[in-house]
């Protein structure tokens, strides 16, 4: 047999060489990521080293400060230091023995913390200076320690009298200042009944020795530089002498407590790191140069590097061996392929894309066939179960042969039928056809397990036709209930679905399903007639015998509740009859035939002359009536009728009631005949009633209709002015009307002349 000669842009060999030839790269990603990862693992050493030192670094000195700081407040309430600061220079001379008591305990405590250098009580009445050696005046105190404090004797002058208050802020409770190379815990001591004026200042010298001996005894510090630092990063004490430190601006960033990071510092790469304090504004602060930790993470750069030129001679032999192996059961596969003469030796992008085009070709055409067959066996399942639920089906056919014919999941000959009545929230965009989709989907996922169902869509509701199981015959009601619970759980969350079932009585035989059908049938439109939101069955809507509720008697008290045009008692009358109605189990039937006589006794109310009315004829009460077919649509069309009614009878009732309103409309009318805006309407307004009212009360009293009366009101008024010698311009416009054409072609109306001929002949 002669192959065919396919022609491939891209072989699938040549990219087999290019993958094996990226998977050379592996080792080369590999030993990267293990160096990098190296660099991490050393730099995460390094900062846990850093990090460890420097707990134990601040574990150590936070211990220290935070003694100092309870000696600041202990001798802050001191009775002896509280003695000496009420003291004035007239009870200085004589409290030389208090001086020097406090002057002993003073000593006494700093003798007992040998990380305290000294004890200075600064007296603000006295500007005195109280230590555990001396007591001096504070200009010479200054110039025993100029060398220690280094700083000017106006700034030194300045720390002792700041006052509580600077620029509407409170003092610091306690400060650390660094002085020159001292650092110093100063605490102000406030007046106790003014809290913001400063008694004096209690000093504490720290012992800058003693931490350079705690800092040698932690370990990695001799490998470094260690510093303490202040708010202001200001070094408070370090460990090795450097007359130019480093700046550590970057412990400000982002406020954090703790942080490292690799610093270049004269050239040499440190990994920096610094810790908060618990008990101040302290940091501490390590440098540590980073060179000594990287000697072991080059020797495995070098070795993986090696191992990197190793791998790229063997592969390349590898690749080319491998991928010439593995070509030709490809090849062989793509000779298996038949096409055309015509379609031979054709381009394609690789063997691999045409082994998928075509085998994904055979699979859609196998799919498409079996789809085809699915669509035809549910239309004509459809078709058969629609001809089944109308009482077309074939007579003599049992349920297991019509399951046969017709693939259907039909074991037993017991049936039901459900109609659904599917409503979609107005906020969802679910059509009719999903929706009826989605149920029927989740009904048989639910309900499959007890019964088999089969659905089919009746004029816009959703059928079903269930084939119960002999075992479930005398709870297959509660299971269909059951099964929609579920599905109204799941639709109601997910597609907001509203449904209602109306289910028949249980059937047996092929032949019972329409008799079912139309069971379910007539229990919807009881439902739907009722307005009854939930789900019914046949046997709960089986009319019993029930008289006939309208009786002449309520006939009687109704008719004469209409007469009165008592229209809030009426309605009450109409929703108390309805109730009756509705009570009760009375066929449908029935209940239009109630409805029908109810719209029929109000009627009899209405006055023969109001019935062949042109709004009577226009409205057709009783044929919208009989378009009803809910309890809310006979209600809203009774009630409507109602109204109209009402309103002709109190219109008859009012207009008996104003005999004699005609004579006040013309009296009405002598008055103010020459207001050019007098008409129908303002003498509408003027009496409070309607235009066409007060028109017709008019001429039924008067016999003339009101425009009439108005214009031969002023046409009379217009000869006497004509007689006087009036011209026709001041005639017009004293008689009322618009203009001098209005005048004339009114007067020539009513008079048959102009006026002007009139006015002549006078």
């Amino acid at each position: 047999m002669k192959q065919q000669k396919f022609v491939f842009s891209k072989s699938i060999a040549f990219r087999w060489i290019i993958s094996y030839a990226i998977i050379m790269l592996i080792p080369l990603i590999v030993s990267a990521v293990v160096y990098t990862q190296t660099k991490k693992v050393v730099e995460y050493e390094i900062q846990r080293a850093s990090g460890a030192m420097l707990k134990q670094v601040k574990y150590m000195v936070d211990s220290e400060i935070n003694q100092a700081e309870k000696l600041a407040m202990l001798l802050s309430i001191h009775n002896d230091v509280n003695s000496f600061l009420n003291m004035n220079p007239d009870s200085e001379q004589q409290g030389s023995f208090q001086i020097f008591k406090t002057q002993q305990e003073l000593s006494k405590y700093k003798s007992a913390n040998n990380f305290i250098k000294g004890i200075y009580l600064y007296s603000g009445r006295l500007g005195t200076m109280l230590t555990d050696e001396t007591y001096t005046d504070s200009a010479l105190f200054y110039e025993m320690n100029r060398q220690s404090f280094n700083v000017s004797q106006q700034e030194w002058q300045q720390i002792l009298d700041t006052p509580m208050i600077q620029s509407g802020k409170l003092r610091p409770f306690i400060q650390f200042k660094r002085v020159g190379n001292t650092v110093l815990l100063i605490k102000p001591l406030s007046n106790i009944k003014e809290k913001d004026t400063t008694r004096g200042v209690l000093f504490i010298a720290l012992n800058s020795n003693t931490v350079q001996k705690m800092l040698a005894n932690v370990d990695w510090v001799n490998n470094g530089d260690v510093y303490i630092v202040d708010q202001a990063n200001q070094i408070m004490f370090q460990n090795n002498k450097i007359e130019s430190p480093p700046i550590f601006s970057f412990v400000e960033t982002d406020n954090k407590e703790a942080d490292s990071s690799f610093l270049t510092i004269a050239g040499t790469e440190n990994m920096v790191s610094f810790i908060g304090s618990d008990t101040s504004d302290w940091k501490y602060v390590s440098v540590f140069p980073s060179n000594t930790f990287w000697e072991k993470a080059r020797e495995i750069r070098n070795l993986n590097l090696l191992g990197l030129l190793v791998c790229f001679l063997i592969g390349g032999v590898v690749i080319y061996y491998v991928a010439r192996r593995n070509y030709n059961p490809v090849r062989e596969l793509v000779n298996v392929f038949s096409y055309p003469k015509q379609e031979r030796s054709m381009w394609r992008a690789d063997e691999f894309s045409f082994i998928r085009e075509n085998a994904l070709a055979t699979i859609r055409e196998r799919d498409d066939m079996s789809s085809r067959e699915y669509k035809q066996l549910r239309v004509l399942q459809a078709y058969y179960l629609t001809r089944l639920l109308k009482g077309q089906a074939e007579e003599g056919l049992s349920a297991q042969e019509a399951a046969g014919r017709y693939q259907l999941n039909w074991s037993t000959e017991h049936f039901a039928v459900l109609l659904f009545d599917i409503q979609p929230d107005e906020a969802s965009a679910t059509s009719m056809n999903l929706s009826h989709f989605i149920v029927t989907n989740i009904m048989l996922d639910v309900a499959q397990e007890f019964h088999s169902l089969s659905f089919t869509d009746m004029d816009g509701m959703l059928a079903a036709v269930i084939n119960i199981q002999p075992e479930r015959i005398s709870v297959w009601k509660e299971d269909m209930e059951q099964a929609l619970v579920k599905t109204l759980e799941f639709t109601d969350q997910r597609y907001r679905l509203q449904i209602v079932m109306a289910g028949s009585e249980h059937e047996v035989g092929v032949a019972g399903i329409h008799h079912a059908y139309l069971q379910a049938l007539e229990a919807q439109e009881y439902r739907l007639f009722s307005e009854e939101n939930v789900s019914i069955w046949y046997g709960d809507i089986e009319p019993l015998e029930a008289e006939y509720y309208l009786s002449i008697n309520d006939e009687l008290a109704f008719i004469n509740m209409i007469k009165t045009g008592d229209l809030e008692k009426a309605t009450e009358k109409v929703d108390e009859i309805l109730n009756q109605v509705f009570s009760s189990q009375s066929s449908i039937e029935m209940l239009k035939c109630a409805m029908i006589d109810l719209a029929s006794s109000m009627m009899k109310s209405v006055p023969l002359e109001a019935q062949h009315a042109q709004i009577w004829e226009e409205s057709r009460p009783m044929k919208r009536l009989l378009a009803c077919t809910t309890r809310g649509e006979f209600r809203q069309e009774l009630l409507q009728i109602l109204q109209m009614v009402c309103h002709k009878i109190n219109e008859k009732l009012s207009l008996l009631s104003n005999t004699g309103i005609g004579e006040q409309v013309a009296e009405y009318v002598e008055k103010n005949f020459d207001d050019i805006n007098l008409s129908v309407s303002m003498i509408g307004a003027e009496f409070g009633i309607t235009p066409q009212y007060v028109s017709r009360l008019f001429k039924e009293q008067m016999e003339l209709g009101l425009h009439d009366f108005i214009s031969q009101t002023r046409t009379s008024k217009a000869k006497l002015l004509l007689q006087q010698g009036a011209s026709i311009e001041e005639t017009s416009s004293k008689a009322g009307f618009s203009s001098s054409s209005a005048f004339i072609r009114v007067f020539k109306k009513y008079e048959g002349i102009t006026p002007g001929k009139y006015k002549n002949l006078q």
